[in-house]
């Protein structure tokens, strides 16, 4: 195995980082992008609730129990209940886009690197021609083990570029997912946040 990096030459390096920065991406949006570490329950059965409940404290004490992007969603609204509903529409979709782009940060880097590592992998391969070529013209083709060299440079760069950059995107393309489906479960929750507050607004008013 060391052999075959060292056949890769310094192209390894670049690729190297870039297995390294996919990785790292990959392992802290696992640990981040868990469902029931964001949308909890606790908080889901409270905004249920709410339009039965005639204070709105019991929201306020399970959001700042469970703190997180859910949480600063609903208390977004709350904090801004007394005010007219489009109001709070603008807030809660403020407070949605942002939390959404907390979640789906890093994900650009992957797909970065799922993009980058295969053409880190071909510069290497055209690098690893290169060489053989000069050495060709340099010395003919009596040098089988420069040409070796220069061949396995190239196969060895374009093989490291693919290894690191097809599971880089299934990884992108799955954590994306991921994502969208907390983004969609607190944009649903938010919905309700509002249909409630508004409904409450037009109770107390006599409408």
């Amino acid at each position: 195995m060391w052999e075959m990096i060292l056949a890769g030459r310094y192209m390894m390096i670049p690729i190297g980082m870039a297995s390294l920065v996919g990785l790292t991406v990959i392992i802290e949006r696992l640990l981040v992008l868990q469902k029931q570490r964001i949308v909890f329950p606790e908080i889901a059965g409270a905004v249920e609730s709410m339009s039965a409940s005639a204070d709105l404290s019991v929201v306020r004490a399970t959001c700042e129990r469970h703190p997180g992007p859910f949480a600063n969603i609903v208390m977004a609204g709350l904090d801004h209940s007394e005010n007219d509903w489009v109001i709070i529409r603008d807030v809660l979709q403020e407070a949605g886009r942002h939390e959404a782009t907390l979640l789906s940060r890093r994900l650009g880097v992957l797909e970065t690197v799922a993009a980058v590592s295969p053409l880190l992998g071909l510069l290497g391969t055209v690098l690893g021609m290169i060489r053989v070529f000069t050495s060709i013209s340099a010395a003919g083709m009596g040098s089988p083990q420069v040409l070796s060299n220069g061949i396995s440079e190239a196969m060895v760069t374009t093989a490291a570029g693919l290894i690191i950059g097809i599971p880089a995107l299934v990884a992108y393309n799955w954590l994306n997912a991921r994502a969208d489906r907390i983004i969609f479960d607190l944009e649903f929750y938010s919905t309700k946040v509002l249909d409630t507050l508004r409904r409450r607004q037009k109770k107390s008013a006599g409408v």
